[in-house]
Parts: structure tokens; sequence; C-alpha cells
């Protein structure tokens, strides 16, 4: 049953310029047509300011978690986050962090920082798919339609930005859609995802008749397994859903946040604002924790295996041995497991695995079981070392 379309309000934010650079706040607001069902709104809350931040509108029944990240510094602006999940963990809706990066004419591919891309042009959203279709790992099947209403708001956007900057002289602005299809696996099982980007760049004369450049990307994820990835995707248009407009008066509130923190760097002053700085930096260096937690892991069984090669050749040869094969995993985003479908190397990016004795299932629900859901006597498998031994 095709669900009644929404009506729609965009309004759209204020350019707001700090530092040497421009930053555009978006927002939008819509009402729910009467009648609709099916589909639920969530709530992102952005845990500095304690306030909400963005809603999200996704399939009713479908679980949700989501929070707000700090920026880089190429670029500040806050942004959220999220994943909406069936029950089955199978299907999926996500907006991945936001990917920013600079560069400007006098000093061409430097960056402003290790955490910004390293890239150093204006990207079309086609060419920037591409780019992080490899960096995930991901194989590229084709293009997908982009729905009309995504291509207004869209162009709506760069307008506004051309429009509020239009009073420096030289500013320039570019910025598309785009979206693709991709293939990956979860466990043994083929699953489709629809890749959808949006690329906004600007620029503007900096020091010495040169340029100072920045772009930023989002995406959002459509994700299904094989064959049901058009249907999902049909709906998710249709419904506009995986969008994410924020609260005006977050919006707001935090755009004030952005001005006073750059009148406190000029004026080197305003403890009040650089305190709320330091709390969004260690939020958004908490956001990296997961990743960082498993390096550190490597470095402290490193030396663990060093500190035993000190007492006895035996141990140091096998933990030796072990930490190689460790490392393997680590290097290669993988993980060994064992159990009912013998040892087996997976994805480290799910952090359960289940096993019938002959497919391998994955994922980070801790309440997901495919008994019942999926054929055959499955079992959850154990993590073990990548040379097969207990952990």
């Amino acid at each position: 049953m095709v669900l009644q379309r929404l009506r729609r309000e965009l309004r759209f934010g204020t350019i707001v310029r700090f530092g040497l650079g421009i930053a555009f706040v978006w927002s939008s607001t819509f009402t729910q047509a009467a009648g609709a069902a099916g589909v639920t709104t969530a709530t992102i809350v952005d845990p500095v300011l304690n306030m909400q931040a963005y809603s999200v509108r996704i399939p009713a029944g479908w679980k949700f978690e989501g929070t707000v990240l700090q920026g880089p510094p190429c670029d500040e602006l806050p942004y959220p986050v999220y994943r909406a999940y069936s029950a089955d963990g199978l299907s999926e809706l996500r907006t991945m962090p936001r990917l920013d990066w600079t560069y400007n004419t006098l000093q061409p591919g430097r960056q402003a920082s290790g955490q910004c891309l390293p890239l150093a042009r204006a990207l079309t959203a086609r060419e920037f798919l591409s780019y992080f279709a490899r960096m995930i790992g991901a194989r590229y099947v084709g293009d997908m339609a982009v729905a009309p209403l995504v291509r207004a708001r869209t162009a709506a956007a760069l307008a506004q930005m051309k429009a509020g900057a239009a009073r420096i002289r030289g500013f320039r602005a570019t910025g598309d859609v785009a979206a693709v299809r991709v293939l990956s696996t979860n466990g043994t099982f083929a699953i489709e995802q629809r890749l959808r980007a949006w690329v906004l760049c600007k620029s503007a004369p900096f020091l010495q008749g040169s340029t100072l450049s920045g772009c930023f990307a989002r995406v959002d994820v459509v994700r299904a397994p094989k064959g049901k990835l058009d249907a999902l995707a049909r709906q998710v248009d249709a419904l506009d859903l995986n969008t994410v407009p924020a609260n005006p008066a977050w919006s707001q509130r935090e755009a004030q946040v952005i001005i006073a923190r750059g009148n406190a760097r000029l004026q080197a002053q305003a403890a009040h604002n650089a305190a709320v700085m330091r709390a969004q930096q260690q939020r958004f260096e908490q956001s990296m924790a997961i990743q960082q937690h498993n390096h550190d892991q490597f470095l402290a069984q490193l030396q663990s295996s060093t500190d035993s090669s000190m007492r006895a050749a035996n141990a140091s040869m096998n933990a030796r041995s072990t930490a190689a094969s460790d490392w393997v995993d680590y290097a290669l985003d993988q993980q060994t497991v064992a159990g009912s479908g013998g040892t087996a190397k997976v994805s480290s990016a799910y952090g359960q695995t289940w096993s019938n004795g002959q497919q391998w299932y994955q994922t980070n629900d801790p309440n997901a079981n495919p008994n019942g859901v999926l054929g055959g006597n499955w079992k959850r498998q154990t993590v073990v070392h990548g040379n097969g031994t207990p952990r």
C-alpha cells in the first residue's frame, strides 16, 4: 500500500561567517498528513546543549540509534549521525558522518587537519561516491535515480548559500546530489546498498591573490538483502524517509555558539565558550573511541608479547605468532571466529557472528537472533585469535 505523501514546508537557515570560511546552517520542518501510517518519528538529542537537535522519519517498528557529532577543524558545524534498522537486522537506513576537506592555492594539497579528507579539489557528488565506495570496500554496481524533491532541496540549499555570500567578491559555490548502487556482504549474505551523497563546495579570495576552498559531503545509506533494495528505496523516496530536519531552536542556538566561539578566538577570551568547544571536541573524540580501542588493544598485546619474550623463548614464539595473526586480522578489517561453522575469517565491523555450519550471519544488534528468521540451526560463534587459539 502506498502511504499518503507528506506536506512539507522547507525553511532554510542562515549563512554564518566565521574565521576565513563560510558555514551554512540548514534546517527544515515538516507536518505529517492526516491518516499516514507505517511511519514514526525518532529524535536526536544534542548531548552538549541538552536539547532536541534533529528529528528523523523512519519506518514504524524499526529500532533507532543516533547522536550529534562535532565537525572537524576544517568545518566545525556539528552534524547528526544515526541508524535505523528492521527487526531482523538485515534492512537499514543510515546517515554517515559528514566528510570535509579544505585546500588553497598557496599550499596545494596541504590539509588544515588530519581529521579532514586528503582531497585538494572540488568533486561532484558522483565523483565523491566513487571515492567513498572504495573507502568502505563496496563494489559499484550502477547509478540509481535521485528523487525530484531531493534534487530540488539540494538546488535550494546551493542557491541560498550563493545568495548569502553574494557580497563577497570572488565567492563561488558548487554542489549537487547523486546516488549509486553498491554490493557488500554481511557474513555470507549479499547486501545491496544505495549510497546517496550531497556535496557542496565553496571558495573565496584568501591571502596574496590566492583562494581558500572547502567542501563537505553527506552520505545516507539504504541497505537491504539482495533483490529487496529497490522496493525499500522506493518507499524511502515516496515517504521522504531518511531525512534529518533540524530543530530551528537548536539551529539558532548552535549558530550563536559558533559565532561566539569565533569571537573568542579572535579576542583570546570568553572562557565559557571555550568550555563548550572542549566539550564538543570530547564528543567528537568519543565517536572515534571504538576505532581507537582496537588499535590500543593491538599495542597492548604487542607490548605484552615483548615482555613475555624476555621471560621464556617458548612463550615468546607463541605470543608473536598470536600477535602476528591478530595484526593480519586488524590490518584486513577482519576477525576470526570459531564454533559450529569451524574457524572462519569474517568482517570486524560487527559485534556478533552466527553460523548454521555452512553460512555466517553478522549483526551489531545484541538482541538479534537468526533462528526462526533464517533457515537452519544457528549458533553464536566465539571470537578467537587470528591463528584460531582461544582468547
